[in-house]
């Protein structure tokens, strides 16, 4: 697999929509990357958006007027290069906003190679390790009101992402959490087997955001398959004292009696865990707003958090920077936002940091952190130019050697982009390309 990857659309998918890859982002489209992960066999799996908006377009007859929301899901092969090995388009719905809800999509490759999409709230559709079909879907409505009749369905989990010892770290939504009358991210739980299309697993609640959720009732907020010291969750009982709670120690006054909300949790052994916690969304900036990743063991008590980022200075929200990637097998952790990439250890301590105030590395803004690989690598998608890159960085010697490293690696991506550019086909960094028969398949 090469070091630097295109992450294209398909030919067939630009044509049928005539998506115009020339025009800017504020014209109503965008195409971004929002997650990778790597199978059992070393394959790669990216996930991206591609969502345009058309007034009136829900229901156009041609697909040219239509409002666009597709999931795109391509598989690079570990002996490949650099074309991916299959690719799937998920269409999605796009009634309740104007991009629907894919963006909230993220992925997991379960330890059997299945394939694994998550997406709120709690719905997790699974697919064939080459991408070639759907096996099962857990579903719910994610919109209940109080004035309407409700089906709860049968949903499972809002992100799942995978231990070194294959248990899967699950989010999972419940009603009336956070002062929101919805659903929202609120269990973090584990998982000792994974989903199958015929069997739901149980799903062992550690930890909660919210643990004093209001407006709850008997009939539809008791979970059949979540639990908590062997009875299941729901209206009095879930784990306490709420993660919510004990990060907001550390924070104002104002953030204490405001919301939070989960990022995306991140395994860094099969019991200990990093998990991202977040202030209210403000509409006039959110730049030194309160934030806390924490480390939080299966028991769920709080071990200590990330230690060495200022609320201002090295804030996570200019941008919309939330991921966090983990090293399970060297004990690292790594995040990258607009002003720096961070590295700390298993026990929070701050190793290295990479500011981007100063060249080269202010090109790590255009970049955005997607996870790491088995060899420890960072994989990085380059948001402008749609490419995947993977950096290595030392083995040891993190304060010393990660600055070397990143600048290597931007020098070593620049020159296979140039490459890349006499090879396919692309137009205003847009790449695409038309897939053999047989690799291109529409979920």
């Amino acid at each position: 697999m090469l070091p630097t990857l295109p992450l294209p659309l398909p030919a067939e998918v630009v044509d049928t929509y005539a998506i115009d890859l020339a025009a800017p982002y504020t014209a109503g489209w965008g195409y971004q990357h929002l997650d990778a992960a790597y199978g059992p066999g070393g394959d790669l799996y990216v996930l991206s958006h591609l969502g345009r908006y058309k007034p009136g377009g829900e229901a156009a007859e041609n697909p040219h007027d239509r409002t666009v929301s597709l999931s795109v899901l391509a598989r690079y092969a570990a002996d490949g290069g650099g074309e991916p090995a299959s690719i799937a388009v998920v269409r999605r719905r796009t009634r309740w906003s104007k991009f629907g809800d894919a963006w909230d999509f993220r992925l997991a490759v379960l330890p059997d190679g299945t394939v694994a999409l998550c997406g709120r709230h709690d719905n997790t559709y699974l697919f064939d390790a080459e991408l070639t079909r759907e096996i099962g879907a857990y579903t719910q409505n994610s919109h209940r009101r109080a004035y309407e009749d409700y089906e709860p369905g049968t949903p499972f989990a809002s992100r799942i992402a995978v231990t070194p010892g294959g248990r899967l770290l699950c989010v999972t939504a419940e009603y009336g959490t956070n002062q929101y009358g919805n659903f929202s991210a609120n269990l973090i739980g584990i998982a000792d087997t994974a989903p199958t299309a015929g069997d739901r697993p149980t799903i062992h609640a550690f930890a909660s955001l919210d643990a004093r959720p209001q407006h709850q009732g008997p009939e539809l907020d008791v979970s059949s398959y979540v639990m908590h010291e062997g009875r299941p969750v729901g209206l009095e009982h879930r784990p306490e004292p709420a993660l919510g709670d004990l990060v907001a120690e550390e924070w104002a006054g104002l953030y204490q009696r405001r919301r939070k909300w989960l990022g995306a949790p991140q395994p860094l052994a099969d019991d200990r865990f990093v998990v991202p916690v977040f202030a209210e969304l403000f509409r006039s900036g959110n730049r030194g707003n309160a934030f806390t990743f924490a480390l939080v063991d299966d028991k769920g008590a709080v071990l200590g958090k990330l230690r060495g980022m200022h609320a201002y200075q090295d804030s996570p929200y200019t941008g919309g920077c939330y991921q966090v990637a983990t090293d399970p097998a060297r004990g690292r952790v790594y995040h990258l936002n607009r002003y720096g990439l961070y590295a700390w250890d298993a026990d929070g301590e701050l190793l290295a940091k990479v500011s981007t105030g100063i060249k080269p590395f202010s090109l790590l803004k255009n970049f955005s952190l997607l996870g790491c690989s088995p060899d420890g690598d960072l994989v990085l998608a380059q948001d402008k130019q749609h490419l995947l890159a993977r950096v290595p960085v030392p083995a040891d010697d993190l304060a010393g050697g990660l600055g070397t490293a990143v600048e290597t690696g931007l020098a070593a991506f620049g020159k296979h982009r140039t490459a890349l550019k006499k090879q396919w086909t692309q137009e205003a960094w847009h790449w695409t390309y038309r897939p053999e028969a047989g690799r291109l398949h529409e979920l």
